[in-house]
């Protein structure tokens, strides 16, 4: 993988595959025809979440990775989560919501995981945003919550200096 450029291209060329309400068969069928097309996966996600990080390194502000991971259960996330962070070697923070003053919460069905590389708030972004200290999350933390959608899969988003909005629906078992 040698650009920005190609990795989005390649991201977004599977990302359109995908974003059609395909079920069964038909997905079976793309995924099939997409073979050589996911093997550019990891790579592309591999471009972009390093520039991310060379970004965030001159300037915390800047250079998030979001993953938004879609789920069948927690332990099916969770273990999509790591997986996805350690292969990236992005930052690790805490995980919120599977629990409730310390009792564990039933968490039967899908979730969806929420998780930011950055984006730390300073204190007058904090009182801007009228969050409190709500708003005061570290760099890799997650948010985990119940989900009834029916996408399984990362939502991958990489803000980078060009501020061109990158999103893209890609499968969670890439790592």
């Amino acid at each position: 993988m040698n650009s920005v450029e190609e990795a989005s291209r390649i991201l977004s060329e599977w990302d359109n595959k995908f974003s059609e309400d395909l079920t069964g068969q038909q997905e079976q069928d793309v995924v099939e025809s997409m073979t050589s097309l996911r093997d550019l996966l990891e790579p592309s996600i591999r471009l972009l979440s390093d520039i991310a990080s060379d970004d965030r390194k001159r300037d915390p502000t800047q250079g998030r990775c979001i993953l938004g991971i879609c789920a069948s259960s927690a332990e099916e996330g969770v273990a999509a989560l790591k997986a996805w962070v350690t292969a990236l070697a992005l930052p690790r923070g805490l995980l919120h919501g599977m629990d409730k003053d310390g009792v564990p919460i039933d968490l039967s069905g899908g979730v969806y995981i929420k998780y930011n590389s950055g984006g730390v708030y300073t204190f007058s972004d904090i009182r801007k945003s009228g969050l409190g200290f709500d708003a005061l999350w570290k760099p890799g933390d997650a948010l985990l919550e119940l989900y009834d959608g029916t996408y399984r899969g990362v939502y991958f988003q990489v803000d980078l200096q060009d501020e061109e909005f990158r999103q893209y629906l890609v499968p969670f078992d890439i790592f």
